[in-house]
């Protein structure tokens, strides 16, 4: 028998090798191929600015975020330019962390701080350049770049603040003006007493620039250690005016008040209705609803209290409740008894009128509706705005008919007078407030008080 192989075995061996040498080959190419295009990508990395660098002032901290989905970061630059000034602001590269795909991070947000006049700017055009490299291949292994041109204006003035007219006597729960101007466009103003920060308004009939700022003084007052207008600019700038206020003492009236079990059984139903959460004894619901709830419910009516339309609503002095007499004063400190024993101490920030039963409450000025519904202590309330800043509450009412979003005109109906809330009689709690601070009502029922005080300053 022979051992050699017929030729055409040799033949089909042959073809046999070349066919997997063309398959081995074919997968090399689209192997080879695939790594060329993922590596050699040409996608450029994305810039984006999350600050508004239009103006720039004393200083700017600016926030960046730069994106590459496909091969990574490698490198990015900040730097700022007028003239033949350029300075860098910002560098910093990222080394790989994989020798193929994925290899530097895909998102990197930064915060630079700007400080032109530090880095030797003037004021005036500038640029802000940002460039970015990522990991490719692509460019002779250089990756691609994305650069990015920002114009802004360097503007380091503040801007000029003069106090026009200021109330030089306030009391404390007391109210006040302050009129001011400043010399340029801006995007934030207004007055701050101690820790309170009072929005201004344009006057009206006055030329550009000309604002007003009504301020309270919180009845609690001791001292005044701030007072103050400012004003920022969109580029940053704060111009600030300081001006003078002297606190006048004022002393507030006491009274107790003295809490039975017929008290007790009449007002904790009603309270527990809207808050099921009151357990213990009927002292300590009591206690609940004065204290806890009482809080919640002040800081309700300070966050409503705090946004005010632009415009003055208001025509003079503010409508008291017709016929009715006084039953408790502004500030009072009331002392909580039962039993003969002292249970609780709390602050009347408001008056109470008490008129015929079911009384018709009127809105005081004109208004617009900012608040109808049930508030724990309150009862049954209404609040108006009555513009810049300034607010009327109605409270403990039998009925109410505004509807919020609707404007009154001083003398329309509100509501009934009545029980709801902490109220022992049918009577009227009406409070004033300026940017979510009580003042004494006492003032803006005043005429000439408010004509010396506000109104012939506007």
């Amino acid at each position: 028998m022979s051992l050699q192989s017929s030729p055409s075995k040799r033949i089909k061996a042959g073809s046999n090798f070349l066919q997997i040498l063309l398959i081995v080959g074919l997968i090399v190419l689209g192997v080879a191929g695939f790594l060329l295009v993922k590596l050699y990508e040409r996608e450029r990395p994305q810039v984006t600015l999350l600050t508004d660098i239009t103006r720039i002032g004393i200083s700017r901290e600016v926030s960046i975020v730069v994106t590459d989905a496909k091969s990574g970061i490698s490198e990015m630059e900040i730097t700022m330019k007028q003239g033949a000034n350029k300075t860098k602001l910002y560098g910093k590269k990222f080394p790989k962390h994989s020798l193929f795909f994925n290899a530097g991070p895909h998102r990197i947000e930064e915060v630079v701080m700007i400080a032109p006049r530090e880095l030797g700017f003037d004021d005036g055009r500038a640029e802000i350049i940002i460039e970015v490299k990522d990991h490719s291949w692509s460019g002779w292994m250089e990756g691609n770049t994305a650069s990015v041109s920002y114009s802004t204006m360097i503007d380091t003035q503040p801007p000029a603040v003069s106090v026009i007219y200021s109330s030089r006597y306030i009391k404390p729960g007391g109210s006040g003006v302050v009129v001011y101007k400043v010399n340029e466009a801006v995007i934030g103003h207004g007055v701050t007493i101690n820790d309170i920060f009072y929005p201004g308004f344009q006057l009206e009939n006055r030329v550009e620039g000309m604002f007003v700022s009504y301020i309270g003084i919180p009845f609690n007052t001791e001292k005044i250690e701030t007072a103050m207008v400012s004003a920022a600019d969109n580029a940053g700038n704060e111009g600030k005016s300081v001006f003078g206020v002297i606190l006048r003492k004022v002393v507030y009236e006491k009274d107790r008040i003295n809490l039975s079990d017929a008290f007790f059984k009449q007002k904790l139903p009603e309270f527990s209705q809207y808050y099921p959460e009151m357990s213990g004894t009927d002292v300590e619901q009591y206690l609940y609803v004065n204290n806890t709830v009482r809080q919640d419910n002040a800081g309700k009516i300070t966050e409503i209290c705090r946004k005010s339309v632009a415009e003055k609503h208001w025509k003079g002095t503010f409508k008291r409740l017709p016929r009715s007499s006084r039953r408790a004063g502004f500030a009072e400190f009331r002392s909580y008894y039962y039993q003969d024993e002292n249970i609780d101490q709390q602050y009347h920030l408001g008056i109470d009128l008490a008129s015929v039963r079911h009384a018709t409450v009127t809105a005081a000025n004109d208004g617009l509706v900012v608040f109808a519904d049930y508030m724990g202590i309150y009862g049954n309330t209404v609040i108006l705005d009555h513009g810049q800043g300034i607010f009327s509450l109605y409270s403990h009412l039998s009925q109410v008919s505004a509807q919020v979003g609707d404007s009154y005109e001083k003398g329309a109906t509100l509501g009934l007078t009545g029980t709801t809330g902490m109220a022992g009689g049918d009577h009227l709690h009406f409070a004033m407030l300026i940017n979510g601070v009580f003042v004494n009502p006492i003032e803006w029922w005043d005429a000439s008080w408010l004509n010396l005080n506000i109104e012939s300053h506007l």
